[in-house]
């Protein structure tokens, strides 16, 4: 049986109502649009390269998105929870996939709305110069692409809890693991650690139908990467004197041998060729692939929910 599409343009259309009617969803808008052009252009690296490029944005955007994304997504089943009308919509005869999808494309295209009214940077641009029409064009992609996947994650993050608050602060942690992953040791260290707790958690749940005993699970899990992954940054020190700097950076490049497993996962590191003007296969599988993994874990967590 194949997905009903009508049902998730139903769903996309209940949800763009939803943002698109609510004043909120407009200030959304208006700090998006001033928090980029200051990012873009209120910096003075942008004068002082003197290239009609979006740079300075590059290096801020993901981190401007790993806080404004969740904004949009906090409510997508937080709130259809706490007023008690995701129970009606579960009832109905519709797939689990199909009410995924028209809620992902819902908070996708309050996403899209607001980048394409970020699209006044590249007026600015090209009233200042002549930007590279192909740079540009892959650079937005590259904003699409990452902003997808951060959907994703904050949708998965809205199914959590009833609270919009509580999903806004887990969609934040969630896009800053992948955000500073890559950056340290131990940002990927405790990315990787989080990831096998949820691991862990996630078997535990679908074995027992039961949110303790997957908290329990998770939290076992979790620790235990954690150990492994201090144990794996304790160095031994070189044979003979040593000082304390060259046993640090023994353990730092020990620390390498879990966290950099995890360094693969830095969406900044993906995105960084978007905005030279290169899409790279490789890039594009990372946040497609992302996003399938992540409506999937929706997909399943809204199975279980049924009575």
């Amino acid at each position: 049986m194949g997905i009903d599409f009508g049902v998730v343009a139903a769903v996309f259309r209940k949800d763009m109502r939803q943002y698109l009617g609510n004043p909120t969803g407009y200030v959304f808008l208006t700090l998006f649009i001033a928090t980029t052009a200051a990012a873009a252009f209120l910096q003075d690296g942008f004068f002082a390269r003197n290239l009609a490029d979006l740079a300075e944005l590059n290096a801020m955007m993901p981190a401007i998105l790993m806080f404004f994304v969740p904004a949009i997504t906090m409510g997508a089943w937080a709130e259809e929870r706490r007023g008690g009308t995701d129970e009606l919509l579960l009832t109905m005869p519709v797939r689990d996939v199909e009410v995924v999808l028209g809620k992902y494309l819902g908070v996708l295209g309050m996403y899209a709305i607001s980048l394409a009214f970020s699209l006044s940077n590249v007026g600015v641009l090209m009233y200042l110069g002549d930007p590279d029409t192909g740079l540009m064009l892959s650079t937005y992609l590259g904003y699409l692409m990452m902003g997808a996947l951060f959907c994703a994650i904050g949708l998965v993050a809205s199914m959590l809890t009833k609270n919009a608050t509580v999903a806004f602060i887990l969609g934040a942690l969630g896009c800053a693991g992948l955000v500073f992953a890559g950056s340290q040791p131990w940002a990927s260290g405790l990315l990787g650690a989080a990831l096998i707790g949820g691991a862990v958690a996630l078997v535990g749940f679908a074995l027992t139908n039961k949110p303790s005993a997957a908290g329990v699970g998770g939290l076992i899990g979790g620790l235990v990467a954690t150990f492994a992954w201090l144990a794996a940054g304790r160095g031994s020190a070189p044979s003979g004197e040593s000082t304390d700097e060259t046993v640090g950076a023994d353990a730092l490049r020990d620390e390498n041998a879990f966290a950099e497993f995890f360094d693969a996962l830095s969406v900044t590191d993906h995105f960084a060729s978007f905005g030279e003007g290169v899409v790279r296969l490789g890039d594009v599988l990372y946040f497609a692939g992302g996003i399938v993994v992540l409506l999937y874990l929706a997909s399943f967590l809204l199975g279980r929910r049924h009575w």
